[in-house]
């Protein structure tokens, strides 16, 4: 798999200041490539609405929507304490068996909360 990164400047900066850091190589995009023994898949967030007959919607996904996180273009936005990431993954060559590891559960600072959504596989 190569993973592409590139560090992005604090958003509270002034416009100046961003392009002149974005000139550094420190936020210059690095790829690195690395094996891999699972994929972490990331649902959609479930809907917070009903139907008109008062039953809960389970919303579904195909499986390759999911996937297109390792497509090599698609970017998603990771935060750490100090610093802001943007990364893509693109996988170069698939293993004879490959385990996705679904991520249904989100936690905060109260409760551990269950995403419902239904994953189509083809």
């Amino acid at each position: 798999m190569r993973i592409f990164t590139k560090k992005l400047p604090h958003p509270d900066l002034p416009a100046e200041e961003k392009a002149q850091l974005l000139q550094n190589t420190e936020y210059q995009e690095m790829m690195v490539e690395s094996t891999f023994m699972y994929l972490t898949l990331d649902l959609p967030t479930a809907p917070l609405y009903k139907d008109e007959k008062e039953q809960l919607i389970i919303p579904q996904v195909p499986l390759f929507s999911i996937l297109a996180k390792f497509n090599g273009a698609t970017e998603k936005e990771y935060k750490t304490y100090k610093e802001n990431f943007l990364k893509r993954f693109q996988l170069t060559k698939l293993p004879p068996y490959l385990i996705f590891c679904i991520k249904r559960f989100t936690k905060n600072n109260f409760f551990v909360e269950k995403n419902p959504t239904i994953v189509n596989f083809p």
